[in-house]
């Protein structure tokens, strides 16, 4: 999802962006690991984050996108680059057509925000 690669447009949106990083233990002894960072810019197919630590590309990762007290959404997505920015890191999700996610409601979503 570099620059010459995007396809879909993309909006400048500020939102809380959970990212699970690990998982939970099975038996629960071990919470999941999650980052909270801030996106860039959204797209139907995907989202720009800026992160405090980097992520692994190719990992599949659990996120969650809060707008407001509006709408929590919850995703599935692929770590497709991750640059240093200062700081920071910048870093491209692809999301995925997963089941059991809110990958429609999301589509909607960015739909709507187009309008």
């Amino acid at each position: 999802m570099s620059d010459d690669r995007r396809s879909e447009t993309r909006i400048d949106e500020k939102t809380k962006i959970f990212i699970e990083v690990c998982s939970a233990s099975f038996d629960n002894t071990s919470p999941a690991n999650i980052i909270i960072c801030n996106s860039l810019d959204l797209s139907a197919n995907g989202l720009q984050v800026e992160i405090d630590q980097e992520v692994a590309i190719g990992a599949i990762l659990r996120l969650c996108a809060e707008f407001g007290d509006d709408e929590t959404l919850y995703l599935v997505g692929e770590t497709k680059w991750v640059k240093p920015a200062g700081e920071h890191f910048n870093a491209g999700f692809e999301l995925y057509d997963a089941e059991n996610t809110d990958i429609i409601g999301w589509k909607k979503l960015i739909a709507a925000m187009l309008d």
